[in-house]
């Protein structure tokens, strides 16, 4: 088969593998589609410890069963599926308590493991048992479900927010997940979404999707600006979607009293910043912040997305051959568009 694998920092090579064989517990998965995520490019330009080279990299991954293993028993072959990215093992307290993305095993597609880049992915039986494998409607794309994962994401920020209708909400980045949050958001019904970005193209999109300001931190002081629009009192809920600690304090700064802020990006590795606790303290604020998804959460979003509650396909603004999978994290790099995804059968 042919994949794609990062051999060295920034280079990917198309290569020639073996077709995975399953084993009596594994599934073989053919790859319809794969979204490039942003933690795909931090691997590819800065590596990982989780990450031993050469890697075929990919976790945000739709297609369809072609064979299984004769103990797998709740999936056919010609099933199409969606995957979530993590590996529970199954066994500690977290995958005991449903939190099977802080398992302390830490196994993820396409970091220790092959992943999406490529004609085939192997599930193994950790992956069969304890990961999230969704089926998906027929009328949903493997394109749309493919983006099922990192919408995931989104659901598990929306759960800790539990933010209800007509509320106001202020999202700093207006990338695929700031973007995500917003066309959620809209349908959830919150009263008002106020986006803060630098990308004018990305301002136009957030207000494509429903959000009632769009700020250019360039031009005009975030804080000050949210506060107009709140009537001084400030926004009820802050989420971070950028990796900026800039934007973190503003977040902090234009929330209102016993408001409640997300943290959802990380700054880059070495940055630290120093926020005014201050504020936490005076006015009660409630922190919080999530990284990655529960099997529940991925399930949540595949069903939003067979139900057309959110329109994913508008998200998708590059496609690529797997042959361009380089060209596809260059676009990613860029900044261009929203979200490319490789598409293995494009020929």
């Amino acid at each position: 088969m042919k994949a794609v694998a990062l051999t060295a920092l920034s280079t990917l090579e198309v290569c020639e593998k073996d077709i995975p064989q399953v084993d009596d517990h594994s599934i073989l998965l053919k790859v319809k589609s794969v979204g490039v995520c942003g933690s795909d490019l931090r691997i590819y330009q800065n590596g990982d410890a989780r990450v031993s080279l050469p890697r075929v990299m990919g976790h945000e991954i739709a297609g369809e069963i072609v064979d299984k293993g004769a103990l797998v028993h709740h999936f056919n072959i010609g099933d199409r599926v969606a995957l979530g990215a993590h590996m529970p093992c199954g066994l500690c307290k977290y995958c005991q308590e449903g939190l099977g993305h802080h398992c302390l095993q830490g196994w993820t597609i396409g970091y220790q493991y092959d992943g999406g880049f490529a004609e085939y992915v192997l599930l193994n039986r950790t992956m069969v048992e304890n990961g999230s494998i969704c089926r998906f409607s027929e009328n949903t794309s493997f394109e749309e479900a493919s983006l099922s994962e990192p919408f995931s994401c989104v659901m598990s920020g929306l759960r800790e927010l539990s933010i209800r209708a007509g509320k106001t909400v202020a999202i700093f980045g207006a990338g695929a997940i700031g973007c995500m949050f917003v066309a959620a958001l809209r349908r959830m019904g919150v009263g008002k979404i106020i986006v803060v970005q630098r990308s004018k193209a990305r301002r136009e999109f957030a207000e494509s999707l429903g959000a009632d300001v769009c700020i250019d931190p360039t031009t005009e002081e975030p804080v000050k600006r949210i506060l107009e629009e709140t009537d001084g009192y400030g926004i009820d809920f802050s989420i971070i979607t950028a990796p900026s600690g800039e934007a973190q304090n503003q977040a902090l700064s234009c929330v209102k009293k016993k408001g409640h802020v997300l943290f959802f990006a990380g700054l880059p590795k070495g940055k630290k910043t120093e926020l005014d606790t201050n504020q936490i303290i005076y006015k009660e604020l409630k922190i919080s912040g999530v990284h990655g998804a529960s099997k529940s959460d991925h399930r949540e979003a595949v069903r939003w997305i067979d139900n057309k509650f959110v329109d994913l396909s508008r998200f998708i603004t590059h496609r690529f051959k797997l042959d361009e999978t380089q060209n596809a994290f260059i676009a990613s790099k860029e900044k261009a568009g929203v979200k490319s995804v490789v598409l293995p059968e494009w020929i």
